[in-house]
C-alpha cells in the first residue's frame, strides 16, 4: 500500500491533480509519439512533432508556454532540438525508474508522478510485449530485468548525432531526478542502484570499449 504521507508531502493541490489527470495522456504523446509502429515494433525514432512539444511535468517544473518553447527551438537550430530529445529520452527513463521505485517501495513520490509515469508506460508496452498488469509485478522490476529493458529501449533509439551522449545525459538525468523524488540521494530501492550498475556496465561501458 502507498505511504500516505509521502503522498500528503507533494506539494500538488487538489485542483492541480485534478489537472494532470487531465493532461497525463496529452503529455505521454508528446513524448512517446515517436515510437512508430512497424512489422517488427515500435521503432523509436523522435519526429519534428515531438520536437516541438515542451516537456514538461508539473510535479517537478512550472508549465512552460508551449508556444514560447517552440519559437525557441526555431533560432536555435539544432542545439534546442538535441536538448528537447533529451530531455524526452529521459522522460521515460525516469517513468521505468519511478515505477519501479514505486511497486517495490509501496511509497508514492507524488500523484503527479505517477500518473505521468503509468502514461508514458502504457505508449511503450508494444516494445516489450508486456501488460500493465505486469508492471505492478515486483519481479517485473527486478534488478536484471529492468536493466534489460533499458538497454533494448536504448539499442532502439533512432536519432541524429551522437547518441552516446545523448542517451548517457538522459540516463543520468532521470536517474538522479527520480531519486529527489522519492527524498534524495539513497532513498530509492536497492534494486534501482543495481539496475544503474547494470545498464552502465551492460551498454554504456561497453559501448566506451567498443563491445
Amino acid at each position: 500500500m502507498a505511504d500516505i504521507s509521502s503522498i500528503s508531502r507533494t506539494t500538488l493541490t487538489h485542483s492541480a491533480e485534478h489537472r494532470t489527470q487531465e493532461k497525463s495522456s496529452t503529455l505521454a504523446a508528446d513524448h512517446t509519439d515517436a515510437f512508430i509502429k512497424s512489422e517488427a515494433a515500435f521503432t523509436p525514432a523522435y519526429t519534428k512533432r515531438s520536437a516541438q512539444k515542451q516537456p514538461s511535468d508539473n510535479n517537478l517544473t512550472q508549465r512552460e508556454n508551449s508556444e514560447d518553447k517552440v519559437g525557441a527551438v526555431k533560432q536555435s537550430g539544432g542545439e534546442g532540438r538535441a536538448e528537447l530529445l533529451t530531455q524526452g529520452v529521459q522522460h521515460i527513463i525516469r517513468a521505468m525508474l519511478v515505477k519501479q521505485g514505486e511497486v517495490l517501495t509501496g511509497n508514492v513520490p507524488s500523484v503527479g508522478a505517477k500518473l505521468y509515469a503509468e502514461e508514458l508506460l502504457g505508449q511503450i508496452r508494444q516494445l516489450y510485449g508486456n501488460s500493465a498488469a505486469d508492471e505492478n509485478s515486483p519481479d517485473y522490476w527486478t534488478a536484471e530485468n529492468t536493466a534489460d529493458r533499458m538497454v533494448l529501449f536504448f539499442n532502439c533509439v533512432s536519432i541524429e548525432g551522437d547518441k552516446q551522449e545523448l542517451l548517457d545525459r538522459s540516463f543520468r538525468g532521470a536517474f538522479n531526478e527520480t531519486e529527489q523524488l522519492f527524498g534524495g540521494r539513497g532513498r530509492l530501492p536497492l534494486e534501482s542502484y543495481e539496475t544503474r550498475q547494470l545498464v552502465m556496465d551492460n551498454y554504456f561501458n561497453v559501448q566506451h570499449t567498443g563491445g
